[in-house]
């Protein structure tokens, strides 16, 4: 009885050899689009959460009134020492983040930069 199928999908399909060419064109340049804004995304976060996977913390005060990582405010020394009094806290450092500028030394060019001060004798890093 389905002895001889016809492939009316397949033949839709082909019927316009340059349209059908068209279509595959637009769905492949499609992907590759999604794709590149995919790794665009992973490398944005990467790149945004890389000083937080470095740092060696269990527990990070930071200023209430602080809004992201590049307007931190400080606050009270004192308020690191109450937090090193603690008996289940083992060392408490500070770290100083503010961004600064960078004057290439060949283009002359300057750049703003995230600097981190912190104590190098005792590493808040990896």
């Amino acid at each position: 009885m389905f002895r001889h199928r016809i492939p009316l999908a397949w033949n839709q399909l082909t019927w316009q050899r340059g349209r059908f060419l068209m279509a595959g064109l637009g769905i492949a340049f499609a992907v590759i689009l999604m794709l590149m804004q995919l790794g665009f995304q992973d490398a944005l976060y990467d790149s945004n959460t890389r000083l937080h996977q470095l740092l060696q913390a269990d527990l990070v005060l930071i200023s209430p009134t602080a809004r992201n990582l590049t307007t931190l405010q400080t606050f009270p020394r004192r308020r690191l020492f109450q937090a090193a009094n603690h008996p289940a806290i083992a060392v408490a450092e500070p770290m100083y983040i503010r961004p600064g500028l960078w004057k290439n030394p060949q283009t002359l060019e300057e750049t703003t930069i995230l600097v981190i001060g912190y104590n190098p004798a005792r590493s808040a890093f990896d």
